[in-house]
């Protein structure tokens, strides 16, 4: 019986993906990289080009290909959401503003010096990380595909998991706010919370082919999902959270790219109708979109202190004043701050390409001049400070967990570099850089390189390649656990991190509460499934078609 490899839909269709991806994304890249050092004359800028295209280039020769694609999937999604937010994205973004890419820079050289070095230590860790003695994908007798992690939820137990996501994000922000922005409180309240991320499991509905799953798609299913983004973004504007309709998007957004690198979608660009998708998507995202998260930010002092619907209500005004959207915008290009994040005027743009954190975090550690033990003793305490209370008080560790999570690593950085307390609990987002400069010096990069290893593991733990039997032949089928696409945005956005630390955060705690949770609300929502089916029906997924992983 002959074993064929079946990646995503077919081979040739990701590899010819693949290499048309590599060509034209280094056609883009030259030609606007020749017109940001011609139009922008500086020498920091011209050697924040040579630096985007070197690290383009690895990504394009070692990456961008089938074999490690197929192979590692999630965490070579991570080294390019690092790559295009840290690089890419920014030259194309900034020049699309018609700015240079070191736009607002105080600190040029040193952004695009430590970025770089990041990015060494990524590809090298990678490539120990590949050379490590085990198998991804011999897991059929592993406890986590035993518990289901491998296993496709129907479309019901999707929609189940959306209102479940809904009505946590309802509960902590709306009906009971204190919880969503208290740092400690209840058990119970905290496992609520932690619900909130499956808000946007319907929006993987159509994308069943990824994990899995041969059901087909529900009738009227784009109109369902109108309705339910609809439900989501009046949620999101209720909460104050941009974020919290943009990953819909992203989720979609990464699910798709990532599809079409393996094969499973055919990449059929250059259409009419994607033509006029395109220029809607983009109309859409530099217009009303852009508005209404300016509209928040303008309404956001008041999230604290007035109800849902009232806040709802004012964004929507704030929305329509459009002179008041200006104005916001054109300050924070005008306004001198000592802690200054402006560098694209497009606020959902900048959510993927604000190296601007890089350059704010780096003037701060030159402020302090050396290592701050402080600052150290801060990023220490605050790994610590995402285990439970009782596992703290057990372990006789004594911190005060709603100081450090009441306050970004940034707000700490920028009160030791000479700010007063009030900048503690204003939650600016620091980078990896600047951070691990004060507090721990060159070292940071080998708390990123030792750390990062096993965060590329877990990572790719969350696919699996199953046999299928069909014509003589068993073929292989490569599949995404659903937790795993749920995690597309922040593996995508996994670095930089606010500390090298993040890496510990995430073996200690992060990883294990959201696959148990996941594995929770796998099995509870399977009992959604008596709505469409009689009990004797229901099987496991689709362990009766798909069995054994190789």
């Amino acid at each position: 019986m002959t074993v064929t490899n079946m990646a995503g839909a077919g081979t040739d269709n990701s590899s010819s993906f693949i290499k048309d991806l590599a060509k034209w994304s280094w056609i883009v890249l030259l030609v606007a990289s020749v017109l940001q050092v011609f139009i922008f004359t500086t020498l920091p800028n011209t050697v924040a080009v040579v630096c985007v295209i070197m690290a383009w280039y690895v990504v394009k020769s070692v990456y961008l290909r089938i074999e490690m694609i197929k192979d590692y999937p999630l965490s070579t999604f991570l080294i390019l959401g690092f790559t295009l937010t840290q690089f890419y994205f920014p030259l194309i973004f900034t020049l699309s503003e018609w700015k240079p890419v070191v736009f607002n820079l105080k600190l040029p050289y040193e952004v695009f010096f430590h970025s770089s070095v990041t990015f060494i230590i990524l590809v090298l860790a990678h490539s120990l990380y590949r050379l490590l003695p085990y198998n991804l994908h011999k897991r059929q007798d592993s406890l986590l595909a035993k518990a289901g992690l491998y296993d496709a939820p129907t479309s019901i137990q999707l929609w189940a998991m959306g209102l479940i996501g809904i009505g946590a994000t309802f509960y902590v922000y709306l009906y009971s706010p204190n919880i969503g922005w208290e740092v400690t409180g209840s058990p119970s309240d905290k496992a609520i919370q932690s619900l909130m991320p499956f808000s946007y499991a319907p929006f993987f509905i159509p994308f069943v082919s990824m994990y899995g799953s041969k059901e087909p798609l529900p009738k009227r299913l784009l109109l369902y999902l109108a309705g339910f983004t609809l439900l989501l973004f009046l949620v999101s504007i209720g909460r104050n959270s941009r974020g919290g309709f943009m990953i819909g998007f992203t989720s979609v957004g990464f699910s798709y790219f990532l599809g079409l690198l393996l094969g499973v979608y055919k990449a059929k660009f250059f259409t009419v109708k994607n033509a006029v998708i395109a220029l809607g998507a983009y109309l859409l995202f530099t217009g009303p979109i852009a508005d209404i998260g300016t509209a928040m930010v303008l309404v956001r002092a008041k999230r604290m202190d007035i109800p849902y619907n009232e806040l709802i209500g004012l964004t929507f005004e704030a929305y329509k004043d459009k002179y008041s959207i200006e104005k916001y915008r054109m300050s924070d290009i005008t306004e001198k701050r000592d802690w200054d994040e402006n560098y694209l005027n497009n606020i959902f743009l900048a959510r993927f390409s604000n190296i601007k954190f890089n350059d704010a975090s780096l003037i701060e550690a030159k402020r302090m001049g050396k290592v701050d033990p402080l600052m150290q003793k801060f990023n220490v305490d605050y790994v610590l400070s995402v285990l439970p209370q009782p596992v703290l008080d057990l372990l006789k560790i004594d911190i005060d967990k709603k100081m450090l999570r009441g306050n970004s690593i940034g707000d700490y950085l920028y009160y030791r570099a000479g700010a007063s307390e009030t900048a503690l609990g204003g939650y600016r987002t620091g980078s990896m850089a600047g951070i691990g400069m004060a507090a721990f010096g060159w070292w940071y990069l080998a708390i990123l390189g030792v750390g990062i290893i096993p965060v590329f593991y877990l990572f790719d733990l969350l696919f699996i390649k199953k046999l299928i039997l069909g014509n003589g032949q068993v073929n292989t089928k490569l599949c995404f656990s659903l937790c795993g696409m749920l995690s597309l945005d922040a593996i995508f956005r996994f670095l930089p991190a606010e500390s090298a630390t993040a890496t510990i955060t995430f073996l200690m705690r992060d990883f294990i509460q959201f696959v148990a949770l996941y594995l929770v609300v796998y099995h509870l929502t399977r009992l959604f499934n008596l709505i469409k089916h009689k009990p004797a029906s229901i099987s496991y997924g689709n362990r009766a078609l798909i069995n054994n992983p190789v």
